[in-house]
């Protein structure tokens, strides 16, 4: 239960922060001669204000809950979920405020530049034509990667599944366990990575860009950080068991096709990144079902359906 509740305080305190701060940076308020310190203070204030009465019917909640399984002191329990939820809700409200960037009285040139005059640190890879399109696509200052609470913890889960992967690969001397890792962490983190609503705005569209390369260019960027994930468990397991260099190989080229189906899922659906995931990941269940009836064959009607939606998310792009 306090575990449960700090998590469910951490969730409530960053999404309500990161909407108090879209408010705050609201297009209508560019106007106001508004400093980063007054909007985060704004944002702040709204943030408490909404936090407050989620806090007291988190507390009204769990005493009642124990008053009616007739538990002692159901009094004290209210109090300690609420202080347990405020103590969760708080920390990532404050991280995510203290994360804001002023992107009101600054172009995309000023915010590419580093005010200590190095370079940003997407800028070898996010600067090619049309430039800072994966920043666009991540709701990022150009070239800067904002630290959240979020990105420290995918770091850690995905750090602690490679570790854990490589390590039963070295004790059991199969490249098995390193390979699927790297190949299961892989796609995950391309399609948590991938973004595709850039596609729907008209700013894009009108634009002299062709439907492919535009594609292209949102996809770069999350398949070189897929690439760079599955090449530390794929180097551990060919260290494992050398002889079996063929299985990360193939790894890496199942997870390059997967890689681009998911594109194609998620450049069909532009501004729903979780129906995407979830059609695709449906769509492979379905798939792998049906191979064990009809074998490979199946693959074709899966290509035929990832050519579909591409041919579709073209007509979207090109046509409204």
């Amino acid at each position: 239960m306090p575990s449960a509740l700090l998590i469910l305080g951490g969730f409530a305190g960053n999404a309500l922060a990161r909407l108090c701060l879209s408010r705050a940076f609201a297009p209508f308020l560019k106007a106001l001669p508004l400093s980063l310190r007054e909007r985060r203070r704004m944002a702040a204030v709204a943030a408490c204000a909404l936090g407050v009465p989620i806090v007291f019917i988190v507390a009204a909640a769990v005493g009642l809950g124990c008053l009616v399984i007739a538990k002692p002191l159901a009094a004290t329990w209210g109090l300690g979920a609420a202080i347990l939820f405020g103590a969760g809700f708080c920390a990532t409200a404050v991280l995510c405020l203290r994360s804001a960037r002023d992107l009101v009285d600054a172009d995309t040139a000023d915010l590419a530049r580093d005010p200590d005059g190095r370079r940003p640190l997407l800028g070898a890879v996010d600067r090619s034509t049309p430039a800072w399109l994966s920043s666009w696509a991540w709701d990022l200052p150009a070239g800067r990667i904002v630290l959240s609470w979020r990105l420290v913890g995918a770091a850690i889960l995905f750090g602690f599944a490679t570790v854990v992967a490589a390590s039963i690969s070295f004790v059991r001397h199969d490249a098995v366990p390193a390979a699927m890792a790297g190949l299961t962490g892989g796609l995950l983190v391309f399609m948590l990575s991938a973004r595709f609503h850039p596609l729907d705005s008209p700013v894009l569209r009108t634009a002299p860009l062709g439907f492919t390369r535009a594609w292209l260019r949102l996809a770069r960027l999350p398949l070189q950080l897929s690439v760079a994930y599955f090449l530390l468990p794929a180097v551990a397991a060919l260290a494992a068991e050398p002889s079996a260099w063929a299985l990360p190989l193939a790894s890496g080229f199942w997870l390059l096709a997967l890689n681009g189906a998911y594109a194609v899922f998620a450049a069909y659906f532009m501004t729903s990144p979780f129906v995407a995931a979830l059609s695709f990941l449906g769509s492979i269940a379905y798939t792998s079902y049906e191979s064990l009836e009809y074998g490979r064959t199946v693959l074709i009607g899966f290509a035929a359906l990832v050519l579909f939606l591409w041919h579709r998310a073209q007509r979207r792009y090109r046509h409204g």
